[in-house]
């Protein structure tokens, strides 16, 4: 063996050495990368349960003292006044019976998989934060009976001096009440008339309520003695809100009575305004206007006669607002009809500029033109007809438009037929022969209808383009009106 073979089997030793070394290197990072997640696997699994069981005696523990404050309460007030709370102890106590169930299973003799561990474990503490959910809600209704217990006495007690006080002002309302039927209708005191009577009733029931309650509390009904003193409390502050009322009814007046006199004063004008219009401006809704407004006004009391100063003052601002309102309208009317009077003049000529174009197109060439183009014309010879006769400038506008829209659109349907009988075509669909003769019958002018149709058809355009300039500036001059 030479040395070349020795140095060939020492390298080979050294490979295979290198590879089953890193083999086994990685080999052996695996195990202990599985190990790791195991362990960390199996802490994870024991921290979920230890957190299932420390909520679980958490809830049991505090379940245990609610049912023992629930059990005082009863002895206390009875079971009438706790009889709600008793389900929502209920409720605690099914949700951690279910929790202890699962923590059986999870350390009974039965192997467990991992996965019931894990999902076990959270539904343990989900149970446990719900029943500790129906613990708060008991504990609230438990503070409120206490509360209620403290309170009622202290409410009832409050309920007897409030009474007392708002008593002594009932004789005062009267007065106040006779004195005010001495410088107003009955009509405007129908809204507090009645106060006094109505808060005496309700000063007697509030005091049937704070007796009732304060039986309720020597028989330990401390929820019906709350309600109870509630409802005497309500009582005395709705009487006392309609012995308010009367007292300030007369300040109410006097403003009314003040802002009266400045709308009738402003009436008086505004009338005299709308009498001074034209009469046919004010036919109709102006009119019905003023008569209402003169109706309102003569409805107001003599000077020293009781009145109703809130109701007099409601009906004339309406009917003053009506008036603003219908003058208002009619100068917007009047405002529109000046401006389309304005636009009425331009809009005619240029209805007659295109209603002459388009009468030359068809008076030049007659027959080649079919009944569409023909029966535009006449229909735009009506509308400007319409036009001129119209009465109201706004609607001659309308029409005079219509009628230059519509002789713009007769040349050029006219046109059009023309152009189809220089092609042989007629508009009732039949043929006219191109030859010397045919169709045209050697008439040299009509020989010229594609010369004289640009013509005529540039025309138009010119008279419609004209048109809506001079429109344009009619509209411009309503600008320096």
């Amino acid at each position: 063996m030479d040395a070349g073979q020795v140095v060939g089997i020492v390298t080979g030793l050294v490979v295979v050495v290198v590879l089953v070394t890193a083999v086994a290197v990685w080999t052996a990072r695996r195990r202990r990368a599985a190990a790791g997640r195991a362990r960390d696997h199996q802490a994870e699994l024991e921290r979920l349960g230890v957190e299932a069981g420390s909520a679980l005696v958490r809830a049991d523990e505090r379940a245990r003292l609610a049912e023992d404050e629930l059990a005082f309460a009863q002895a206390e007030l009875g079971d009438r006044e706790t009889r709600e709370l008793a389900p929502t102890l209920r409720r605690a106590r099914e949700r951690l019976a279910e929790a202890f169930h699962l923590n059986q299973l999870l350390h009974d003799h039965v192997p467990d998989t991992d996965e019931q561990r894990r999902e076990w474990s959270a539904r343990i503490v989900d149970l446990c934060r719900s029943a500790d959910g129906s613990l708060d809600e008991l504990d609230r209704g438990l503070a409120g009976l206490r509360q209620t217990v403290r309170s009622t006495p202290d409410a009832v007690a409050r309920v007897d001096a409030e009474l007392t006080r708002v008593r002594e002002t009932v004789p005062a309302a009267r007065e106040d009440l006779a004195r005010l039927r001495a410088q107003y209708s009955e009509r405007a005191l129908l809204p507090v008339a009645d106060n006094p009577e109505q808060a005496e009733r309700l000063l007697e029931f509030a005091g049937r309520s704070a007796a009732a309650a304060r039986k309720r509390l020597t028989t330990q009904q401390v929820a019906e003695a709350g309600a109870a003193a509630r409802a005497a409390e309500e009582a005395v502050r709705r009487a006392e809100g309609l012995l308010r009322a009367v007292d300030d009814y007369e300040a109410e007046a006097l403003r009314a009575e003040a802002a009266l006199g400045a709308i009738v004063a402003e009436s008086r004008t505004e009338l005299a305004e709308a009498r001074a219009l034209p009469a046919d401006r004010r036919a109709g809704r102006i009119n019905a206007a003023v008569a209402a407004l003169e109706e309102a006004l003569g409805t107001l009391p003599a000077p020293g006669e009781p009145g109703d100063p809130v109701g007099s003052l409601t009906r004339v601002r309406e009917a003053n607002t009506a008036l603003d309102d219908a003058v208002a309208e009619q100068a917007e009317r009047d405002d529109r009809a000046r401006r389309a009077a304005a636009r009425l003049g331009p809009a005619l000529d240029d209805a007659e500029r295109q209603l002459a174009t388009a009468r030359s197109v068809v008076d030049d060439y007659r027959a080649p033109v079919g009944p569409d183009a023909r029966t535009r014309l006449a229909e735009a010879e009506r509308e400007v007809a319409q036009a001129r006769a119209a009465q109201d400038p706004e609607r001659g506008v309308a029409a005079a438009r219509r009628g230059a829209a519509l002789a713009a659109e007769a040349a050029t349907l006219a046109h059009r037929d023309i152009a189809r009988s220089g092609q042989g075509q007629r508009w009732d669909g039949g043929y006219n022969g191109g030859g010397p003769g045919g169709g045209w019958q050697g008439d040299p002018r009509r020989r010229q209808v594609g010369r004289g149709g640009s013509d005529v058809f540039g025309a138009v355009l010119g008279g419609m383009v004209l048109g809506g300039i001079l429109d344009d500036i009619g509209d411009i001059g309503d600008m320096f009106d």
